[in-house]
């Protein structure tokens, strides 16, 4: 029997509180920039990293042949400003400013259950707005519908009347089109 191995060539390690608590209960921008904080950090040994917004929106390119290293969260720039914004008002992120850029750290304190459980969740979704795009702004559908009560009949006698009607104005115009042509080959 194989010994089973502790880590994955080429992985990046996640802590389980991360995915099983507080993935599920953000919204997805704060999730995509906080996996892409985990990758940029814990993907290369690291307890912090410098990232900066171009990274976050569009990934990073090889500066010696022009290759594509990743793809950033893939989000806008207003959106990631927003997202970690949230995620370090909950203080679940930590960010030193620094001349060089920002420096993004997970702070491991609050990735224990009891916090998780208690507040990080509760505290991003407080501090995220209501978009327009959001379910919350959609209209509310004044009356329900049910096509199997309302008849199928009905709405196909409507149909054939509209399409006997088009039908009807086609076969005028094209008697008028008719006479037209009729009147001027006799002139």
């Amino acid at each position: 029997m194989k010994k089973a191995k502790l880590l994955i060539p080429n992985s990046t390690q996640i802590p389980n509180v991360i995915l099983d608590k507080i993935i599920p209960g953000i919204p997805d921008a704060e999730a995509k920039c906080l996996l892409y904080i985990c990758r940029r950090t814990y993907g290369f040994h690291k307890d912090r990293d410098r990232i900066s917004l171009t990274q976050f929106t569009h990934g990073i390119t090889s500066r010696t042949d022009n290759e594509k290293l990743d793809f950033g969260t893939g989000l806008s720039r207003p959106s990631v400003v927003e997202a970690l914004r949230n995620l370090v008002g909950s203080g679940l992120v930590t960010v030193t400013k620094e001349k060089a850029g920002n420096t993004f750290e997970l702070n491991c304190e609050l990735l224990v259950d009891k916090y998780v459980e208690k507040g990080v969740v509760k505290k991003i979704n407080q501090l995220r707005k209501l978009t327009r795009s959001s379910k919350e702004s959609l209209p509310k559908q004044v009356k329900l519908l049910n096509p199997q009560k309302k008849g199928k009949k009905g709405n196909k006698d409507i149909i054939i009347k509209n399409l006997k009607n088009e039908n009807e104005e086609r076969l005028k115009e094209a008697r008028k089109n008719l006479s037209r042509k009729f009147e001027f080959s006799k002139a």
